[in-house]
């Protein structure tokens, strides 16, 4: 088992976003639906869809299930 701090990020923040976040954020921020996903793929910190992105995904658990799922494939 690999420490937190070793474990790979995911290359692509919508992998753990629940379903029809996307849209959520683009209406809450009024963003296209595409400038939204773009911006979760390239995942800078300073974009406001990114952090509200992270935001979801830390209030939804699925980080924390994305990495005991990784553990269980080690």
């Amino acid at each position: 088992m690999q420490p937190l701090e070793t474990t790979p990020t995911p290359k692509d923040l919508r992998m753990l976003l629940p379903h029809g976040a996307i849209s959520d954020i683009a209406r809450s921020l009024k963003l296209s639906h595409a400038a939204v996903s773009k911006a979760l793929q390239k995942a800078r910190p300073a974009h406001p869809a990114v952090a509200e992105a992270i935001r979801l995904i830390k209030k939804s658990g699925s980080q924390a299930v994305r990495q005991d799922l990784d553990r269980l494939t080690q």
